[in-house]
Parts: structure tokens; C-alpha cells; sequence
């Protein structure tokens, strides 16, 4: 599991992916039945539910017919690949369900609630046990942790769930001794060949991941050690983690148990090219050894086709690997959790999109999918989240794919699943807490995007009485912290905010209505942040506020991660109580976070503010108390999402996405300035329909009638210089559908020169709008895939030589696209890397010629990755 930032939310998963291509899904278990998952409590194994069959619900395309595997060793035979299938040695397919057994061998503090004082990854960890020590102590710590992380009734809980595989995500140093290169450890294989044995008592296949290659194929934290990316230029590092893959297939190259070996996880680090060559390197590296098991191909966030067709190259008993991660990392502001996932689960709109295009893709290659990676019940709610994760699993079965999510086991300080956490197991309730400081209020874009709400309902952390305890007075500092990862822009407004004294009503907090800086001092961490303390711009202001309020953006020219903050001095009085308010709002940010903490040590610069209750400080603390934490971990009671406990083996019908069809056949009459719209009735219960307005091509746009119940709708006041797009949507009490096929008034031709906003075409396949941070705002096209379009209607009053500038922008670069107009290519443009997806330059064409009159314009996309805001043309 990738983290850019561990304090914060997840972030960095395969980012561009999901922006290249949500779209929807359903569900078929391969092992189904019985009935809930129950709590594990201390060392207690849950009960395990009988697994059977199960079919899928009515609303889920028909699915293929995979045969689980039997809850007994003799279900358990070596796999192998078929076209797209995993199967067994006999050839019977294989339908694999599972999830990944995370932050066991390669810690990520995020999952389980700790990090601080430079601690924040399992490489700092090590280094600073082995300091404060010593290295056999640092040893026997780590130990101790791995062996509480995952136990025994782990495995119980993970049966009961109706699973058949895991992913173990695994670090180099677990296996190699760090000291003596190409020396395995004495305990190399513990872990290993204890999750394969207790693997095989539950009929459960194992998939081992090199999640963390040595000196890290990504920057990122679940390397193990964050901040290094050296895998790709270090050539002894690349000859190490092939001598590991040596000893890997060398003692499992017999074991049935294990599925797959998954040479590396997320190589993200370097080019798709080079992720290719070191990829296929291991692949021969494992083949001289071991000629039996499946060998994974991860994708570069979405490239699989740098491989080539594996067949073609004289690959065999492959698989690709993707992890999907939509709407997670700010790819959907403003789209409910139901929506993203259904597009991506159901194909979208047009029905092609989503899975429906990885599976054209791997159906065309004839090789076999692992959805490494996912998560689609984090915040959904616990019947909802419960509901599509059920659906996700079987609609990937549907496509052979087989699946395991992100992750099995998540612990907070805090504890309790609220609407659901990355884990399905997480830690209780912690009631030892006390409440009202530390960290008071939360919101982030991971959380909730597009929030825009009072504290009392804040979707991370709700604000709630603050009590303090003693005699006397306690000077604490309220902490507003604010910040985003590279490459994204913050918006984020807060007003009203007030901290009272319930028994006299006095306010605590000076100048919470903001108007000025008055009373607060601004703090950097990282990067800078502009705050604007006289905010006056409508839109911006978050419900529940009231005039000028605080806008916290970042500044032009400051690149990278952001975080930042302002706080004030304030003086409580201990054994009574404080009513802390207010109101924020992110106004269409993406990665970004919104904190606020009552902390009693002034804040530091270059200094991260955290909520450091229930935290053990790796710095400081005592070997007692880290061995207190470290066991913790195997005897605090679980909490089982009860929804996915219950929809993941239940046969009951899961109607999550038992939605009505888009109404078909309508029309559009205009006369003036007035439209009267009508179409075909949708058969069903408690039908109703609404209607959209756009004056955009492609977007459903604003809602103008709900619930009607007859078939026809008339709209007034539309302008004569503007061409609006139409379209109906069916509800029941399920779900609202997929909206109809747009129908327009009189297409408006745009008289050129002129500088025209990406957004405003008039036809498109395939992109989406996002949010734009470039001069100005508004939206810009992305999502790009090859073939994808956007297309405009242009007319010159003159015939004459044109040119065209491009406000472009891509992280990657791109092979770019090229437009045409009337069918006829007049240029052709790769995108280099602009340092960003929000990162604009401007780009112009070679001379064109044009003659008088009406034109079609197209922008055709010859790669993916690249985002365009506006396109000017001009006459030369």
C-alpha cells in the first residue's frame, strides 16, 4: 500500500489510473454462504461461517463459473494460467477472492496509528530502536511486533470472510541478512512458511509480494523506507533482489499454497520502460528456477502495454496485476461513494469504461488479472461499504480476475470502523481516551471529497465537548492546520469558529470570524500556504458561516507537499467544559487535509502538529512500553466491518445496483426561448424521473426537475445564444440510473479567433472533467485514453493562414494527439512533462490554412496523461 504523507490519509495510489479509467462493477463469490463474520475478541478465533457457492445478484452481467476451493488441504493444487483464467492443475478455474495481510512485514505507521518525531516508516523505526538498543534489541522488538500483527485468529477471520487467497506484502531485509548481502537471514523463512501452513489448514492460497525491494522501487513509505527510489539506478541492488528472487523460487518452487509470485510491488519509481526491463528480468531470474508457478506483471499505474503481448515474447504462466483505487485520491470530487464505484464496477455511462476496458484488454492478450490492490468500502458506511465490496469482488470474478483488496487488518488510536475504515478487522472502541484535545476536528479529501460542512459534522472527526480535568487553569494552542501533496492546490475556507465556556457562555478563542489576522500567528511546516483572513467571495463561504472568512490556498510558484498552519494561545478552566464550533469547507480541493488540534506544547516550526494521544514515542519511550504496544496489536478485541462481514458469504440478493435502465426515445421540441422534452416510460416500482440541464456536451449538468412522474417536462427561458443539452434519469428507491442519451437544442457554431475552454465541446468519447487549478479556474479535460476525442464547432468569417495555442499539462508526459478539422490532421503534438497534472504550459502549432465557414474541430489522443484547459485560435 503506497503513502505519500503516513500522518495523513492515504495518498499516491495509483493516482492517474483511476483518472484514466473509472467507470463499474457487480459481484460473484467464489466461496459464499452462511452467515455473519462475528467478533474476535483478545485470542479468541471467530466462528467460521460454512462456505458455498453463491450466485449473483440479478442487476450483475452473467458470470463465469469458478469453481472455489474446498476448505481442506486437498482443495489446494498448483495454479497455472488458461487464456484469462487461473485454474487448477486438473484445468477447473479458480475464482481467487482475498485481501492483502498489510503492515505486518513491511510496516506503514498510517495502518496502525502511530508515527512521530522523525519515526514514520519501518526503516526509522529500526535505525532508532537500534540506536536508544542496540541491533539484537531492535531485532527482538521487531519480532515481537510480526508476531502479534498477524495471528492465528487472523486466519480464522480471514476464512471467515469467505477468502481462498491472500497477498503478503514482504520486505527484502525479512528474508536477506542486511549485514552480510546474499546471506539469508537465520529466520528467513518463518514468517513465510508459517502463513503457508496456516494457509493450507483454511484451503486459502498465498500470493508472496516483494513489497519493499531493497533501496526501494518507489519514494514512497510501503518500501519500507520512504524518500529513497534507489532500486533503479543501483546496480547492486538490482543484483540482490534477483539473488532473493533466486532463494524465493528455490525453496517454494514445489508448494502448491502458493499462488503467484509478485516480483514487485508498484514499480512506480522510474519509467513504465525501465519498471519493463527490470520486471522481465526477475521473470527469467524466477524461470531458471522455478517453471511452475505464475509470475505477476504489475501495471505502471495503468501501463500494461509496456509489456507487450507476454505470449508474443515467449512468457508463459503470467498474470498482469492493477490496483484500482477510484475516487480515492481526489480523481471524483463531488461524486457520491455510490457513483464512483458503480462507474467503475458497471462501466459507465456508455458502458464501456471501468472494467469493461480492462477487460478488452486482457481478453485481447490472453493473459490472466489480479486486482492486486483496491478499496471500495473506506467511509461508504457500513451496509453500503459492505454491499460494494461484496459487488466489487464479484464482478471482478465475473471477468476472471482474480482479487485481493487493501487490507485485511487497519488499528487507529481511537479505534471503532465509524463508516469504515482501510480495515475490515480494525482495534475497539478505545475508551480510555480523553476526549476534546489532541486532535478535535477533521476533514480531508479521502474522507469526504467536496465537504463543505459545520464541525458538530466534520466527516473525519466530529468536534465534540472538550473536558478538562484537575484544578486551576490549562494553557493549551488550537491548532488549525491545513495542507495538500504535490502537485495538488488547497481551497480550503473556515469561519464562525468559537470555543465557549458552557457554564458562563464566555468566548475563549479571539477573532474567529476572521476579517483580519488579529489573534493568530501563522506557522510553517512544509512549503508555505498563503492565508487570506479577509475572504469576501460568496462561493467560497462554508455553510454556517457568515462574511469575510479565512482562505488557506497555495501561494504561485511553491511546489511539492504543503503544510502549514495558525494557532492562538488560549487559557481553559480545568473541570469544566468547552463547546467547540464552527464551519469548513474545501471548495473542490483534491489531497488535501483539513486538521485542528488543542495541544498543550507550543507549536514549533518545521514541526509537524499531530495528535500524539495513545501514541508511543519511539524516541523516548521505554522498552516496557513499546512491548506494551507491540502485543497490543494480537490482544486488543476486533471490530469486524459488520458489513462486509455479512454481504461477503451471505446468499442473499445484493441489490445495491438494482437500478433503472436510462429511459430511451427523447425528444426535444423547441420554440424560442422555451423546450418541452418527452420519452418512453421505464417499467418498474416507484419510478420517477429527472431531468438535466448542461451547456456542456457529455455532462449531466444542473437538475431542474425532480421526481416527475409523468413522461414529459417543459423548460423556459432558455437562451437563443446558448445550446443546452438535455438528459432524463430514472430512480427507485435503490438508486437513480444512468442518465439518457443527451439531446440538444441548435449547435452554435464558435466564430474564430478565439480562446475556447477545453470543457465546452460539443461531442466527446471517453474523457472527463476535473477541477482546474491554471489562471482562472473552471475545468479542464483529462482521462485521456488513445482514440479518446473531444470535438468543437468553429466558423471563420475569412479564409486564411490559423494557428492554434494549447494550455496543456501532464506528470508523465505523453505521446499526445492531434487535431483535425473536417476530418483532415493539421497538427500533431507529443506532451512533454510539465512537472504536474496541474502544472499549465502553453504550447502552439505550425500554420494552417482554413477557408470561410462552418468547421468541425477534433482533438483525436494518440497516448493517455495529458490534461488541456483552453485552446486559442488565432489568425496569422
Amino acid at each position: 500500500m503506497t503513502t505519500s504523507n503516513n500522518k495523513h490519509t492515504p495518498v499516491n495510489r495509483p493516482l492517474k489510473l483511476s483518472m484514466l479509467t473509472l467507470s463499474i462493477l457487480g459481484l460473484v463469490a467464489c466461496g459464499g454462504g452462511g452467515e455473519h463474520g462475528v467478533r474476535a475478541s483478545n485470542n479468541t478465533p471467530s466462528s467460521t461461517p460454512a462456505v458455498s457457492s453463491s450466485s449473483s445478484s440479478s442487476s450483475v452481467a452473467p458470470v463465469a463459473v469458478c469453481n472455489p476451493v474446498s476448505n481442506g488441504a486437498e482443495g489446494l493444487t498448483m495454479l497455472k494460467t488458461d487464456g484469462t483464467k487461473w485454474v487448477k492443475s486438473n484445468g477447473d478455474q479458480v475464482c481467487l477472492k482475498g485481501t492483502n495481510l498489510g503492515n505486518w512485514l513491511v510496516q506503514e505507521f498510517w495502518m496502525m496509528g502511530q508515527g512521530g518525531n522523525g519515526v514514520h516508516d519501518q526503516c526509522t523505526l529500526e535505525a532508532k530502536l537500534t540506536e536508544r538498543f542496540g541491533y539484537d534489541e531492535k531485532e527482538r522488538l521487531i519480532k515481537l511486533f510480526r508476531d502479534n500483527w498477524i495471528k492465528e485468529r487472523d486466519w480464522d477471520q480471514l476464512q471467515a470472510f469467505g477468502f481462498n487467497v491472500v497477498r503478503l506484502p514482504i520486505l527484502w531485509n525479512v528474508i536477506e541478512d542486511e549485514k552480510n548481502p546474499k546471506t539469508l537471514r537465520a529466520d528467513a523463512w518463518h514468517y513465510i512458511d508459517w502463513s503457508i501452513a496456516e494457509a493450507r489448514k483454511r484451503g486459502i492460497y498465498v500470493i508472496l509480494d516483494l513489497h519493499g525491494a531493497l533501496g526501494g522501487q518507489t519514494p514512497n513509505d510501503h518500501t519500507g523506507c520512504s524518500g529513497q527510489n534507489k532500486y533503479w539506478t543501483n546496480t547492486e541492488y538490482q543484483d540482490r533482489t534477483k539473488w532473493l528472487w533466486e532463494q524465493i523460487a528455490t525453496r517454494y518452487k514445489d508448494e502448491p499454497v502458493v499462488a503467484a509470485y509478485d516480483p514487485l510491488n508498484e514499480p512506480w519509481g522510474s519509467t513504465a520502460a525501465d519498471m519493463a526491463v527490470r520486471v522481465n528480468e526477475l521473470y527469467d531470474v524466477i524461470r531458471k528456477i522455478d517453471t511452475k508457478h505464475i509470475v505477476m506483471l504489475p501495471s505502471h499505474y495503468g501501463d500494461i502495454e509496456v509489456y507487450g503481448n507476454p505470449a508474443a515474447k515467449g512468457q508463459t504462466n503470467v498474470a498482469f496485476e492493477l490496483h484500482p483505487y477510484p475516487g480515492l485520491f481526489g480523481d471524483r470530487p463531488g461524486d457520491t461513494h455510490y457513483d464512483v464505484h458503480r462507474d467503475w464496477l458497471k462501466c459507465g455511462q456508455n458502458g464501456t469504461g471501468g472494467v469493461c476496458d480492462w477487460d478488452k484488454k486482457i481478453t485481447a492478450l490472453k493473459t490472466p488479472m489480479l486486482m492486486g490492490e483496491f478499496q471500495p468500502w473506506q467511509s461508504a458506511g457500513l451496509e453500503l461499504g459492505g454491499k460494494i465490496g461484496r459487488a466489487t469482488y464479484d464482478t471482478y470474478a465475473s471477468y476472471n480476475f482474480a482479487s485481493t483488496s487493501w487490507a485485511y487488518k487497519f488499528v487507529s488510536i481511537a479505534g471503532g470502523h465509524g463508516k469504515g475504515t482501510w480495515g475490515m478487522v480494525t482495534n475497539e472502541i478505545n475508551t480510555s481516551l480523553d476526549t476534546g484535545v489532541g486532535l478535535i476536528t477533521k476533514a480531508s479529501t479521502w474522507d469526504c471529497a467536496n465537504w463543505n460542512s459545520t464541525f458538530a459534522n466534520a466527516c473525519a472527526k466530529k468536534a465534540t465537548v472538550i473536558n478538562t480535568n484537575g484544578t486551576g487553569t490549562k494553557n493549551y494552542y488550537l491548532v488549525i492546520k491545513t495542507g495538500a501533496n504535490g502537485g495538488a492546490n488547497p481551497d480550503v475556507t473556515y469561519d464562525s469558529i468559537s470555543l465557549k465556556n458552557n457554564a458562563t457562555n464566555e468566548e475563549v478563542l479571539v477573532n474567529g470570524g476572521f476579517g483580519s489576522g488579529t489573534g493568530w500567528t501563522e506557522l510553517t511546516i512544509t512549503g508555505s500556504l498563503n492565508f487570506d483572513y479577509n475572504n469576501t467571495d460568496a462561493s467560497k463561504q462554508p455553510t454556517g458561516g457568515d462574511g469575510a472568512n479565512l482562505r488557506i490556498t497555495r501561494p504561485a510558484g511553491v511546489t511539492g507537499e504543503i503544510n502549514g498552519a495558525l494557532y492562538q494561545q488560549i487559557t481553559l478552566q480545568a473541570g469544566q467544559s468547552y463547546t467547540f464550533s464552527g464551519a469548513f469547507k474545501d471548495n473542490a480541493s483534491v489531497n488535501t487535509w483539513a486538521e485542528i488540534y488543542l495541544i498543550e506544547d507550543v507549536p514549533v516550526t518545521g514541526k509537524d502538529v499531530v495528535d500524539n494521544a495513545g501514541k508511543v514515542d519511539f524516541t523516548t519511550a521505554s522498552i516496557t512500553d513499546i512491548e506494551k504496544l507491540f502485543k497490543s496489536y494480537g490482544e486488543v478485541g476486533y471490530d469486524v466491518h459488520s458489513g462486509l462481514a455479512k454481504w461477503l458469504v451471505t446468499n442473499e440478493h445484493n441489490d445495491v445496483f438494482d437500478y433503472p435502465a436510462k429511459p430511451a426515445g427523447v425528444t426535444l421540441t423547441q420554440s424560442g426561448t422555451n423546450v418541452v422534452l418527452t420519452w418512453n416510460a421505464i417499467t418498474g416500482s416507484d419510478i420517477t424521473y429527472n431531468v438535466y440541464r448542461s451547456t456542456v456536451s457529455g455532462v449531466k449538468g444542473t437538475l431542474i426537475g425532480e421526481n416527475i412522474t409523468a413522461t414529459t417536462f417543459a423548460d423556459s427561458g432558455v437562451s437563443e445564444e446558448e445550446t443546452y443539452y438535455y438528459s432524463i434519469t430514472a430512480k427507485n428507491n435503490i438508486a437513480e440510473g444512468y442518465a439518457s442519451n443527451p439531446v440538444n437544442t441548435k449547435l452554435l457554431f464558435v466564430t474564430v479567433p478565439a480562446k475556447i475552454e477545453a470543457e465546452k465541446y460539443t461531442a466527446m468519447s471517453g474523457v472527463q472533467l476535473e477541477n482546474s487549478s491554471d489562471t482562472g479556474g473552471g475545468q479542464n479535460v483529462g482521462h485521456f485514453e488513445a482514440g479518446d476525442f473531444i470535438e468543437f464547432k468553429i466558423k471563420t468569417e475569412t479564409a486564411g493562414n490559423y494557428s492554434i495555442d494549447y494550455r496543456l499539462a501532464t506528470q508523465p508526459g505523453s505521446t499526445g494527439f492531434e487535431v483535425l478539422i473536417d476530418d483532415v490532421v493539421v497538427d500533431t503534438r507529443t506532451v512533454d512533462p510539465t512537472g504536474g497534472w496541474q502544472t499549465w504550459v502553453t504550447k502552439s502549432s505550425g500554420t494552417f490554412a482554413l477557408t470561410a465557414g462552418n468547421h468541425t474541430l477534433r482533438f483525436r489522443s494518440l497516448g493517455k496523461e495529458w490534461n488541456i484547459n483552453w485552446f486559442e485560435i488565432k489568425k496569422q
